[in-house]
């Protein structure tokens, strides 16, 4: 009778998960190697700093998303700094630099297009 009472407690003690080690510790198997997890906040940096290249003809779309996008990047290259995260951050500067810029631009053609316009309504080419 003890041979049996020894066998039933060596079943129960014996775990049913297969990455279960010594002492109760189960490895996680998604992180081979020790590999870092990625970063949320260094993702959307990137995401956000391609958006913003992709609108910069959409200036105050574009500029707001890069602002974010470089936010973003800047906080997730102070915690866990990867590629991403500087990725995230230059093209968000891009992406506002280029927005800004095509901003500056129309609104400095938009004016001297309109002085055109205008000394051309004065001049002969139209018939009054």
């Amino acid at each position: 009778m003890d041979n049996n009472y020894n066998n039933d407690n060596n079943q129960q003690n014996m775990s049913t998960d297969p990455y279960a080690q010594d002492g109760g510790y189960v490895q996680d198997p998604y992180n081979m190697n020790g590999a870092p997890k990625s970063n949320g906040m260094a993702i959307a940096s990137l995401v956000l700093g391609i958006l913003s290249l992709v609108l910069c003809c959409f200036s105050l779309i574009a500029i707001i998303l890069g602002v974010i996008g470089l936010v973003l990047g800047l906080k997730a290259k102070k915690d866990n700094p990867s590629g991403l995260a500087t990725a995230g951050v230059v093209l968000s500067i891009i992406g506002v630099a280029l927005a800004a810029g095509l901003w500056i631009f129309s609104v400095v053609a938009g004016e001297s297009l309109k002085d055109w316009a205008e000394s051309l309504q004065d001049g002969a080419l139209f018939i009054k």
